[in-house]
């Protein structure tokens, strides 16, 4: 299972951040890495205000949860 990781803050308190997580059980993370873009800008439509600042991909642990 893979997880895609995002950090956003919020726009007008950028030092105020939170760190959002998906499990994707459809993809591989190779796919994952080639569409973090496609993934965040469907996290943004949804969070207005936020502003992304990192994302990236990894392999999820048996006991990861969502987030």
């Amino acid at each position: 299972m893979i997880e895609f990781i995002l950090v956003a803050c919020l726009m007008g308190e950028p030092e105020r951040c939170r760190t959002y997580s998906r499990l994707l059980t459809d993809m591989t993370l190779i796919q994952c890495m080639t569409s973090t873009q496609f993934l965040a800008a469907d996290w943004a439509k949804t969070h207005p205000g936020w502003q992304v600042q990192r994302l990236h991909c990894n392999v999820a642990e048996q006991s990861a949860k969502r987030l």
